[in-house]
């Protein structure tokens, strides 16, 4: 079961039986169950199998998990100060080294869901009884299989939803169920409510021409003074267009940027390995709405708010 983004905190009775809110992980998302005979196993959504990849995460399933029963939850790494979804890449990208990484980088597992249950498939029940079933299996889990807070009372979704953008430790917002909802996979029922800042970025490079850009590649200053490519924007409207348009000229001395950028560093733009843009002149500020994703670049694509013409390069603030 997936969620689909909206822009607001629904009241508690908004959804079918009423809302249960949940803060949503920087992680990656995983299946975690133990078949009859006790093995454990973890697979993405997609039906990946990630097991080899989370030893940490195995090992204590199969010794906490009774045979027949399948969870759903998050894949986190915390690293003491915030959650680290590189260090999950690193597992994906290199299952060879997860018993290393397994060791100085343990991982956790914040489950939010049971859809099987010593045999019984929990899928057409509906998420408050499936709550139930999950909060049942404690006391006997402990870390690093976790399950995730949930609260019902919306006054305190809403501070959760300040706290964790103001802590800063990797927590984008909240995910929220109707607790009547029965369990459909690969549909988006539930809803996610990121959090969300706005801060300067600098304009590196566009895409579409001087006059009309379409979007924009934005840039933030690293330690050594350099600028590296933090991410992109979503289509700019009419309007936007013609307000940065205004401020955009070529080049005038030599670029840092190769005129190809990599699309790892442009989230949600395709899946070309490299994306030819337009370089600008990177003297021109905006502000931005984005998420607390950020890892070296934002890895979901930003919302430009105005330019800021008032500012300068360098008084743009590295995150």
């Amino acid at each position: 079961m997936l969620a689909k983004p909206t822009d607001h905190l629904p009241q508690a009775r908004e959804l079918r039986g009423g809302s249960l809110f949940e803060p949503k992980w920087d992680g990656y998302r995983g299946l975690v169950g133990v078949d009859a005979e006790g093995r454990p196993q973890i697979r993405s959504r997609r039906g990946t199998d990630l097991t080899r990849a989370f030893p940490d995460i195995a090992g204590p399933a199969a010794d906490q998990l009774p045979p027949g029963t399948l969870l759903d939850g998050e894949l986190v790494v915390w690293t003491g100060a915030e959650l680290d979804f590189g260090q999950l890449q690193q597992r994906l990208i290199s299952p060879a080294r997860a018993a290393t990484l397994a060791r100085t980088r343990p991982a956790s597992y914040m489950i939010f869901d049971v859809l099987q249950l010593r045999g019984e498939v929990l899928t057409g029940e509906p998420l408050r009884a499936r709550r139930r079933r999950l909060e049942g299996l404690l006391p006997g889990l402990v870390p690093p299989l976790q399950i995730t807070p949930a609260t019902r009372d919306r006054d305190l979704a809403e501070r959760w939803l300040s706290d964790y953008a103001a802590a800063g430790v990797g927590i984008e917002g909240l995910v929220i169920k109707g607790l009547a909802e029965s369990y459909h996979p690969g549909r988006r029922r539930w809803l996610k409510l990121r959090n969300r800042t706005s801060l300067e970025a600098i304009v590196g490079a566009i895409t579409g021409t001087l006059t009309a850009p379409d979007r924009l590649i934005l840039a933030l200053p690293a330690a050594d003074g350099s600028l590296v490519v933090a991410g992109g924007t979503g289509p700019l409207t009419k309007a936007q267009q013609r307000d940065v348009s205004a401020f955009l000229q070529l080049p005038v001395t030599e670029h840092p940027w190769p005129p190809e950028i990599p699309s790892g560093h442009l989230a949600g733009w395709g899946s070309k390995d490299r994306l030819p843009v337009t370089r600008v002149e990177p003297s021109l500020v905006v502000e931005i709405e984005a998420d607390a994703a950020y890892e070296g670049h934002f890895r979901h694509i930003t919302r430009l708010l105005r330019t800021r013409p008032d500012l300068t390069p360098a008084e743009v603030a590295p995150l």
